[in-house]
């Protein structure tokens, strides 16, 4: 067996590997015994079968087979050894070889290759990690939260002003009537917190009362209304129809005291022990709220930053030859070239973050993701779940093979992530909660 490389360019070869007999014949006349011993061919006995019949029965299927697996292990091999960073897949050429002679053949593989580039990573650069102002009004709202939620509930007849109303949802057509397939959901309707405009429609109701309703009337923020149903914010911007409120229930509550009973309850005994210590917990709990917006935005930057100042030399020509040949559908060429933009986009952001991984030395060890495994079965299952069940449910996670990946993904874009942090130089500035949010909306 022979394998070279053949430069087009300095991204575009030729890997072309010659095979001789002594190659493939000695596994293929193994394999071949082996059909002998368990050919069922009528008129001989098994293990009896002439190889010459067993040879034109499957001699042609077994040689192909075989060499396709040799050139598919030695082409992989030689790109391995010789670290070859190939991109899209190799591309068999029209290789004119005639398998019925057992002489040496030559086979080529077409290949696109980026040469090495660096990756601009220094404390030079400077990225703003935006913090949201947690002003006294969020502050507030977020106590009355807290006082609801451990205050004393009782049902009521009828709304109140202060009252919970919970009840089922249904979406309606433009006609008045009930959807088909619409939007139904049961949830909860805080009066307190609807429009001065409509609080009247949900004073006085009782079970059983119907309420035709817009969600604009609840609330303006499309994550509030996706919170509320539980979909995701893209859904909830469609929910423009009305919907019929049923009335199911009525919560009316007393809110608790604000003393050492209430910190007790929500952070345990003895651990907040003045109103100062309970604003700083506040604070710090609406920070864990919002912050991930703007620390979402400051990886985006980040990564929009890389794309765009490295430096990588594409082998466009046989990217476009790659990506025609394993279209399935025909594309128009405005279509192709929507498609390869973004494919190139994608590709490129691989092969910084293979090029940050390999120059610092990142790795995710199998004893690291049984961590993260133990940890998501811990957040998915709650507190006070026996260690014993956590356990088992990380178990099931790690013999999930696409879960497994996933978590090793997680993983490494993690530590990258975290190298970026520690090199480029990070200024954190605070600003208005309304602009942060206007400002981290199209953080994912």
């Amino acid at each position: 067996m022979n394998i070279a490389k053949e430069d087009l360019n300095n991204t575009h070869a030729v890997i072309r590997i010659k095979l001789a007999p002594e190659d493939w014949k000695p596994k293929v006349d193994k394999t071949l015994k082996e059909y002998r011993k368990t050919a069922n061919i009528p008129g001989f006995r098994p293990g009896q079968v002439p190889m010459s019949i067993i040879q034109k029965r499957y001699g042609k299927a077994v040689l192909v087979e075989e060499i396709n697996t040799l050139l598919s292990d030695n082409l992989t091999k030689y790109i391995k050894d010789n670290e070859l960073r190939v991109v899209g897949e190799p591309l068999p050429m029209e290789n004119k070889v005639d398998l019925d002679k057992e002489v040496e053949h030559e086979f080529g593989f077409e290949v696109g290759i980026v040469p090495d580039f660096s990756v601009p990573i220094s404390a030079e650069h400077k990225f703003t990690l935006l913090q949201p102002e947690i002003e006294e009004s969020l502050m507030e709202e977020y106590t009355e939260e807290l006082t609801n939620r451990y205050g004393v509930v009782s049902n009521t007849e009828s709304s109140a002003a202060d009252d919970l109303i919970g009840g089922d949802f249904v979406e309606l057509d433009t006609n008045g009537e009930i959807l088909a397939g619409g939007l139904f959901k049961p949830s909860i309707i805080n009066v307190k917190r609807v429009g001065a405009e409509f609080k009247s429609k949900y004073i006085g109701k009782a079970v059983g009362d119907k309420i035709v309703l817009n969600l604009s009337e609840l609330s303006k923020s499309a994550d509030e209304i996706s919170s509320m149903f539980s979909i995701n914010k893209d859904a909830a911007e469609k929910l423009t129809n009305n919907f019929q409120f049923t009335v199911t229930q009525i919560h009316h509550i007393v809110p608790a005291e604000i003393n050492q009973e209430l910190w007790d309850k929500i952070y345990g005994p003895g651990k907040v022990n003045n109103s100062e210590d309970f604003r700083k917990n506040l604070k710090m709990e609406l920070m864990s709220i919002f912050a991930p917006k703007g620390e979402r935005k400051l990886n985006n930057d980040m990564v929009e930053h890389l794309i765009k100042n490295t430096s990588i030399t594409l082998p466009e020509e046989f990217l476009k030859k790659w990506l025609m040949r394993v279209n399935k559908e025909p594309l128009s060429e405005a279509q192709f070239n929507m498609e390869f933009e973004a494919y190139t986009q994608s590709l490129k952001w691989r092969l910084i973050e293979d090029k940050i991984y390999k120059d610092n030395n990142i790795t995710v060890t199998p004893e690291e993701v049984q961590e993260y495994a133990h940890q998501l079965a811990h957040r998915y299952m709650g507190h006070g779940v026996p260690h014993e069940q956590v356990d088992m449910a990380s178990k099931r996670l790690l013999q999930d093979e696409k879960e497994v990946n996933r978590m090793y993904e997680r993983l490494y874009e993690s530590k990258l992530l975290d190298l970026l942090r520690k090199t480029y130089t990070i200024e954190p500035k605070e600003v208005k909660r309304d602009d942060y949010d206007k400002l981290t909306e199209s953080a994912k």
